[in-house]
C-alpha cells in the first residue's frame, strides 16, 4: 500500500509541476488561484477513484490481460521517469495559448498534468491486486491524501518556488524520476516472469 502511494506521488510530482502551474495561472487573481487549487485537487481525487473502481473492467472489456497491461504500464513508467530525469516531463502538459478566461482546473491541470496516463495505469493495476475491503478503504484514503497534497502544493506554490528556487524544484523532480524508474524496473521484471516463465 505504501509502495503504491509512493509511486503515485512520484508520478503526480506536485512540487516538480509548480513551474507549469505558475505559468498557467500567472494572470489569475488570488480568488481564482484558490478556486483552481480546490477544483484541481477534487477533480484529481474523483478521477483516481473512478479509474480505481472501473478501470480494470474497461481493460477486461477490450480483452487485455492484466499481466500484459502491467508490463506496458511498467514500461510507460520507465519512459515517464526518463522524461523526469531529463527534465522533459512537460511534453504533454499544456499549451501556452490557453485563454485567460478558460477553466484550467480540469484540463490541463488535473489531466494530464497531475493525473496523467501513468497515474491512471498505476491505479488500475492496484485495483486488480487488492483482495480485502480494508485494502480498498486504504487505497481510497491514499487518493484523498494525494488530493490534499496537490491542494497544499498549489495553494503554497509561490512560497515553495521562492523557498526552493527552480534549481531546488528541478532536483526534487529528478529524485522523483529516479525513484519512479527504480520501482518501474522492478514491476517490469515481475511481470516478465509471469508472461515468460522460462526467465525465472
Amino acid at each position: 500500500m505504501i509502495k503504491t502511494f509512493i509511486i503515485l506521488v512520484a508520478v503526480i510530482d506536485p512540487i516538480g509541476n509548480i513551474p507549469v502551474y505558475i505559468a498557467l495561472t500567472s494572470h489569475k487573481t488570488d480568488a481564482e488561484h484558490k478556486s483552481i487549487a480546490i477544483k484541481t485537487s477534487c477533480s484529481a481525487v474523483l478521477l483516481l477513484v473512478a479509474s480505481f473502481l472501473f478501470g480494470k473492467y474497461i481493460i477486461a472489456f477490450f480483452g487485455i490481460k492484466m499481466s500484459a497491461f502491467k508490463l506496458i504500464g511498467g514500461i510507460f513508467l520507465v519512459y515517464i521517469s526518463f522524461t523526469m530525469l531529463s527534465n522533459e516531463k512537460n511534453f504533454y502538459s499544456f499549451s501556452e495559448e490557453i485563454d485567460d478566461k478558460e477553466d484550467i482546473s480540469l484540463m490541463p491541470l488535473t489531466f494530464p498534468l497531475f493525473i496523467g496516463p501513468a497515474a491512471l495505469s498505476i491505479v488500475i493495476i492496484q485495483s486488480d491486486e487488492i483482495s480485502t475491503q480494508l485494502e480498498r478503504v486504504i487505497i481510497l484514503s491514499e487518493f484523498i491524501l494525494a488530493g490534499l497534497l496537490i491542494w497544499i502544493t498549489l495553494k503554497l506554490s509561490k512560497i515553495i518556488l521562492n523557498s526552493l528556487s527552480k534549481t531546488g524544484i528541478k532536483f526534487i523532480h529528478q529524485i522523483m524520476g529516479l525513484l519512479l524508474g527504480s520501482i518501474a524496473i522492478g514491476m517490469i521484471a515481475e511481470e516478465l516472469k509471469i508472461l515468460l516463465p522460462g526467465l525465472s
